[in-house]
This record gives C-alpha cells, sequence and structure tokens, in this order.
C-alpha cells in the first residue's frame, strides 16, 4: 500500500510542478507582449456600456410602465365580469335593471341568494319593469274594421240583401 501512496503522492507533485511552470512562463509573456493602458480605448469601451445602461434603463422603464397598464386593465376587466355576472343574474330572476344594482354578493352564489331575497319581498305582487305591456291583436291589419263575420245577426242580414 505504500508503494501505491508514494506514487500517487509523487505523481501529483509533478503534475502541481508543471502547472506552475506553464502559469510563470505565461505571466512572462504576458508581461512582455502586453500593450500599454490606451486612454482612448478605455475612454470608447465607458461611453459604450453607458450607452447600453441606458437603453436597458429605458427599456426596463417601459417595461414597468407596461406592466401598469396591464394591471388597470385586469382590474377594469373583473369589473366588467362582476357587472356581466350581476345582469345575466338579473334577468334569470325578472328583476328589473333599477333593482340588478342592488344586487351584492361576490360569487354567483351570493347574486343568486340576493335575487331570491329581492323576489320574496315582491311576492304577491307584480315586480316593476319598464317595458310596455303588450297589447296583442289578431293577425289581421290594425287598422281595418273589426271582422264581418263576429255579429251573425249583421252577417245573416248582409247574405240576404244580395
Amino acid at each position: 500500500m505504500s508503494d501505491t501512496a508514494d506514487s500517487t503522492a509523487t505523481e501529483q507533485e509533478q503534475a502541481t510542478d508543471t502547472e506552475v511552470d506553464e502559469s510563470t512562463e505565461t505571466e512572462q509573456d504576458a508581461g512582455q507582449d502586453a500593450p500599454s493602458f490606451d486612454a482612448d480605448k478605455a475612454r470608447e469601451k465607458i461611453r459604450k456600456i453607458n450607452s447600453e445602461n441606458q437603453n436597458l434603463r429605458k427599456r426596463a422603464t417601459e417595461a414597468e410602465a407596461k406592466a401598469q397598464e396591464n394591471a388597470d386593465n385586469g382590474e377594469r376587466l373583473t369589473a366588467l365580469e362582476a357587472e356581466n355576472l350581476r345582469l345575466r343574474i338579473g334577468v334569470k330572476h325578472g328583476l328589473p335593471e333599477s333593482l340588478v344594482k342592488r344586487l351584492s354578493g361576490s360569487t354567483e352564489e351570493e347574486l343568486l341568494q340576493d335575487a331570491e331575497e329581492l323576489m320574496e319581498l315582491f311576492k304577491g305582487k307584480t315586480v316593476p319593469t319598464n317595458q310596455p305591456k303588450e297589447r296583442l291583436r289578431g293577425g289581421g291589419d290594425p287598422t281595418a274594421d273589426a271582422d264581418p263575420t263576429a255579429d251573425p245577426d249583421k252577417f245573416a242580414a248582409d247574405m240576404f240583401r244580395r
């Protein structure tokens, strides 16, 4: 076992020595070939980075504004959905628009229960609506005279006159 441990330690030392030799060589080569500090290149690079930062800040503020606008649209959409639900339940129960506005609740079940309670208040009474009462007539022309066959005596008299 001691032979394998010694050989492994020797291999590691050699690898470390090789790495150290290579790193010193590259440091020496870099020191000889390294160009001197160029202020114009540094300024240009700084300008480029500042320009990119400015563009990124602008895009970030635009994205925040768009997110705020979308949040406002989401709130508006929620309010419209609630109003739509209220109207559907009101129509289902035959409530007039003035009473539909008075329905309260945040869920469909709560609104249904409130509509039923309102209908109980009008039990036995007609629910006030804004719709006109229909006056149904026969299928004929409403401006024409009444049907001559409606009165049998008059009809018989007219038949024998001819």
